[in-house]
């Protein structure tokens, strides 16, 4: 990113701005200050400033461009809520997601256990989630979660890597606390 001209645009072309700016620096800024110099004459260097208005004054500016931010699809949001798995204690809670393609989440085994990366993307119609746990015990564990619309459940696959194994799992929603 440009340090002169920091933002998104200026990231895609980067190098004409680099290029502007280099030539401004080397002898352009001389060129545009003699002609404004050698633009004023004797007489209006002799005259006094204009005076200064008390309120400004506001000229008609064009109206903002809206930003478009894409939304978080339908297929993540059906997965937001508190998720409980049947064969034990496991809590899985789906708060947030932005349309970057990160989860607001947190996992309980019943006391909480750290999520280092949450995750989703998009393909074939549904959402893929990642949840991937760094805890004592937990160092690496994966969730790869998809919802199933028709039964209400998150299912997939449960990785440990400490014990290279794999499991079939499914979450089912948590209808109270």
């Amino acid at each position: 990113m440009h340090p002169i001209f920091p933002g998104p645009f200026t990231h895609a072309c980067s190098g004409r701005l680099q290029t502007i700016s280099r030539w401004a620096i080397r002898g352009g800024c001389g060129v545009w200050i003699g002609l404004a110099l050698g633009a004023c004459s004797k007489d209006e260097a002799k005259s006094p400033p204009a005076p200064i208005s008390a309120a400004p004054t506001a000229s008609p500016a064009a109206p903002p461009t809206p930003t478009v931010t894409p939304a978080v699809p339908n297929t993540v949001r059906a997965a937001f809520g508190r998720w409980r798995r049947e064969d034990g204690g496991y809590v899985l809670e789906i708060r947030d997601a932005t349309p970057q393609g990160s989860l607001e989440a947190q996992y309980f085994n019943p006391k909480p256990i750290r999520v280092s990366r949450a995750a989703w993307r998009e393909g074939a119609g549904r959402a893929q989630l990642l949840v991937e746990l760094n805890d004592v015990g937990y160092a690496g564990s994966t969730y790869i979660l998809f919802h199933d619309p028709t039964t209400d459940r998150l299912v997939g696959e449960y990785t440990q890597p400490t014990q290279q194994q794999t499991y079939a799992i499914e979450f089912v929603r948590s209808k109270g606390p």
